[in-house]
């Protein structure tokens, strides 16, 4: 299998996002089991507060890798979210950032990140330490991976 292939990253300023989030600091092992807990409980906490999600899932890393990462699953809604249970509102402030759109499986996302930090690095701009992925489309069983769609991000400082 060859190594993936990535675009040239691009800058998007970004508005201010509010969230409805699980977070936790989680070895890289356990990150799919959190996602398959922390999202039925997101959605549920969302029915019972009658609040509509504006936009897909996100990851948000709030610290690089090590050992563990500090992980906030995330769905995006249009006010300040209420904590309920172990749901609580986040809110990502606004500013730039430089994204990169994969087009693929799941285990690319990694590959774009490094791709992505190693452009940041290049064009002389500082991460703010926050790195995400928004998950643009939902895989299918049997569906084709190719169609997968994520957008890798890491805000930047200024």
């Amino acid at each position: 299998m060859s190594a993936p292939s990535f675009t040239d990253p691009t800058i998007e300023t970004r508005g201010e996002q509010h969230l409805a989030v699980v977070r936790e600091t989680v070895a890289l092992a356990d990150i799919p089991a959190l996602y398959d807990r922390a999202l039925p409980l997101i959605f549920a906490a969302l029915g019972r507060a009658g609040v509509e999600p504006v936009g897909p899932p996100l990851g948000i890393s709030h610290r690089m890798p090590a050992e563990t990462l500090d992980l906030s699953v995330a769905v995006p809604v249009a006010e300040p979210f209420a904590d309920d249970g172990e749901v609580a509102g986040e809110t990502l402030p606004a500013g730039r950032a430089a994204t990169v759109l994969v087009r693929g499986e799941y285990d690319q996302i990694a590959p774009a990140y490094e791709h992505l930090f190693g452009w940041v690095a290049a064009q002389g701009l500082v991460p703010t330490g926050i790195a995400w992925e928004q998950y643009l489309t939902e895989p299918s069983p049997g569906g084709d991976p190719s169609r997968t769609e994520t957008l890798v991000g890491v805000d930047l400082v200024g």
